[in-house]
């Protein structure tokens, strides 16, 4: 494994583990109903894995670039924002628990994640094709 997809890997860790804190507090502890508690949760967690991912994994330190970066990359998270409350909306209606609201969460993502880290790497992130760009 090389030393970007460990990298990747931690931050998905980190910002899986800030998610699903905030999906379980939102939820169970606020009260909140379990689509608003996922909206909340993965637009929350998004912007430190962005950076994150940005500045740590491949550590691009250029000037943001919104048409070819941010913009994307969040049309990437709200993808998967998409997926993970269609889950979480089934979940709520078949079982109403906040374990399976979180497992379903973690599905959802589950299904992303390796085709996030090829976007992210090839496209997104990727020095030599941004830099032929700019």
């Amino acid at each position: 494994m090389n030393k970007k997809f460990k990298r990747y890997v931690a931050v998905s860790v980190l910002c899986g583990t800030l998610g699903q804190f905030l999906l379980f507090f939102l939820f169970r502890v606020c009260g909140l109903d379990a689509v608003i508690s996922n909206l909340l949760s993965v637009s929350l967690s998004t912007i430190p894995n962005y950076l994150l991912n940005r500045f740590w994994v491949w550590e691009i330190t250029r000037p943001h670039d919104i048409r070819r970066e941010v913009f994307p990359y969040w049309v990437i998270a709200f993808a998967g924002l998409g997926l993970s409350t269609l889950f979480v909306f089934i979940a709520n209606q078949l079982w109403g628990s906040w374990y399976w609201i979180n497992i379903s969460n973690i599905v959802a993502y589950g299904i992303l994640w390796v085709i996030k880290f090829v976007i992210l790497d090839r496209y997104l992130f990727n020095s030599d094709r941004t830099n032929a760009k700019l």
